[in-house]
């Protein structure tokens, strides 16, 4: 019941920049997709023109806790 919860909280936040807490740690970067029971970010790794953007896809059930932040 809380994992559909959440899928639709997250799919009207796409675009939103997001920081998850997984059990083996914190991942942040904007939510692209969530498709069934699964969330995809993209995140950025690195500074400057060496930045580099990678999607990961986590599944709900892994997430812990979400914080969302305002669009800038």
């Amino acid at each position: 019941m809380f994992e559909s919860f959440l899928e639709a909280e997250l799919a009207k936040r796409i675009g939103t920049p997001v920081e998850i807490a997984l059990s083996d740690g914190l991942v942040e970067g904007i939510i692209t997709s969530v498709t069934g029971n699964l969330l995809t970010i993209l995140q950025t790794v690195g500074y400057g023109y060496g930045a580099t953007t990678t999607p990961l896809t986590i599944s709900l059930s892994a997430i812990n806790f979400v914080t969302f932040s305002p669009v800038v």
